[in-house]
């Protein structure tokens, strides 16, 4: 075991010193590292001894590679294991432990291994590829044919699993690695991005009967949206159960603004009225909820909302996406079995739970193709994800890749 536990921490060091960063600047995608970190995958999936097949996925903003690795075994139905190679940005230097480090120059301290994307997604990453290794050597018999799938543009939710699925592949089952360590993941939440727009008239501040102030109607705005129809979505419940530590025991709908700044254009001076004001929202949707009827209904509250502040306004839909569950209970089942044998193996205490996430995930884009899914990865709450600092648990790693071995094998 401890053999095993260094080579995850290496192969996921040397994953996290790629900067494989992902941004949106002024509206288009800039990547930085893509081609570096799938030929990493790659290589280290082959060194591994398994298959590697690579393409990549292109637009007109850019091309992102795919890199896909399995064993050459024989099973009845093939099972992805679904992860990312792609980041959020992070700042120049950390302080861990007392000293500047760099995010991708990796950092273990004790059970911490230190780096951005050492958590998201990286830990996935690294888990497979060894998880597959040890089973081939162990002689384990598979149940299913694992199939490795590490995407990028998982961060600004556009050439990753959506146009790999788009572009004909497609899998029996698959496991979304992209997730918590707390409990087996049989759904996550939609979502509905946004603006509100407030228009009004340009003026001087110290003659304000002389112009119009849309900021101080969107404030209206906001306050209508938060009182009536925060708490129509938050009365909605699922069926499914919440995370640990949430303080609703089944998922709950959600809504709140995120943003509030002036329109493009606009002079930030205090004297001058602007003359449009903007906010920024962000709608959480049940897993099973349909997202054109939360859509209409989001909508119809906004338009009360212009009228409650007598406003001038529109709304713009950034994103939506609806939610997923799990269709498939005998998947479910041997997802909460693997999790009980991997922690009897690892000795990690933690109740065995199953929950629906309060965010959102790629699983998705399987659900909506008619593809049975789950998710489990190595992430807890206080793993600083997409923050200073961000790390990852070694006995999490450990215990992901124990997992994954324990699912495909019989």
């Amino acid at each position: 075991m401890e053999e095993s536990r260094r080579e995850l921490v290496e192969l996921l060091k040397k994953l996290v010193s790629v900067r494989s960063v992902v941004r949106i600047e002024d509206g288009k995608v800039v990547r930085e590292g893509y081609r570096e970190a799938a030929d990493l995958i790659a290589e280290e999936a082959s060194r591994a001894g398994l298959r590697v097949d690579t393409l990549e996925l292109g637009s007109e903003d850019g091309r992102v590679p795919v890199v896909m690795a399995w064993p050459e075994v024989e099973a009845e139905g093939d099972l992805a294991l679904v992860s990312h190679y792609d980041v959020v940005p992070a700042r120049e230097s950390w302080t861990v432990e007392g000293r500047e480090v760099d995010p991708f120059e990796p950092v273990l301290v004790g059970d911490k291994l230190y780096g951005r994307g050492a958590a998201d997604d990286k830990s996935a990453v690294a888990a497979s590829i060894v998880a597959l290794k040890e089973a081939v050597e162990e002689g384990r018999e598979f149940k299913h044919k694992p199939v490795i799938v590490v995407t990028g543009d998982e961060e600004v939710g556009l050439l990753g699993v959506r146009a790999l699925l788009d572009a004909g592949y497609k899998w029996d089952r698959a496991v979304i690695l992209d997730a918590s360590a707390d409990y087996v993941s049989i759904g996550a939440s939609g979502v509905i991005h946004g603006w509100v727009k407030i228009y009004g008239r340009r003026g001087h501040a110290g003659y304000p009967h002389l112009a119009e102030n849309p900021v101080t109607k969107l404030a209206k705005v906001m306050e209508y949206m938060i009182r009536e129809y925060g708490a129509v979505r938050s009365r909605r419940i699922s069926r499914f159960p919440s995370p640990p530590g949430s303080p609703v025991p089944r998922v709950w709908g959600r809504f709140n603004f995120t943003i509030v700044k002036l329109g493009e254009g606009e002079a930030e001076k205090h004297n001058i009225i602007p003359g449009e004001a903007v906010a920024g929202f962000d709608a959480r949707l049940l897993p099973e909820e349909d997202v054109e009827e939360a859509l209409r209904e989001l909508l119809e509250y906004f338009s009360a909302a212009l009228d409650y502040a007598g406003a001038r306004g529109s709304v713009e839909i950034v994103t939506s996406g609806r939610g997923w569950y799990s269709t498939d209970e005998g998947l479910v089942e041997e997802a909460v079995g693997a999790l009980e044998r991997a922690l009897a193996k690892t000795g990690v205490e933690q109740p065995i739970r199953t929950a629906a996430e309060l965010g959102g995930n790629d699983g998705t884009f399987f659900f909506l193709r008619g593809i049975p899914v789950v998710a489990f990865g190595a992430m807890r709450d206080d793993n600083n994800v997409h923050g200073d600092g961000e790390f990852v648990y070694v006995r999490d790693l450990v215990l992901l890749k124990e997992f994954i071995k324990e699912l495909v094998s019989r």
